[in-house]
């Protein structure tokens, strides 16, 4: 199980970086994401897709999550 890492760029983009890996790639798409659920697959502007279990909330932006790799 990975943990990534989220945060926003000074533009508002979400970025993930991969623990472990050195890997950082942009957020092309959340499954949920509404201010009452957060989470699921998220797609990665390098083709990787990960799980999170979804969120009751958005995170408060850095976070650190583990995830299944899709």
């Amino acid at each position: 199980m990975p943990e990534l890492i989220l945060r926003r760029n000074a533009a508002g983009a979400l970025l993930c970086y991969v623990a472990k890996r050195d890997l950082e790639a942009a957020v092309l798409s959340v499954e949920h994401d509404a201010e009452d659920r957060w989470g699921g697959t998220l797609s990665l502007a390098n083709g990787e897709r990960f799980f999170i279990e979804p969120r009751g909330s958005r995170p408060v932006l850095p976070v650190t999550l583990r995830a299944n790799k899709v």
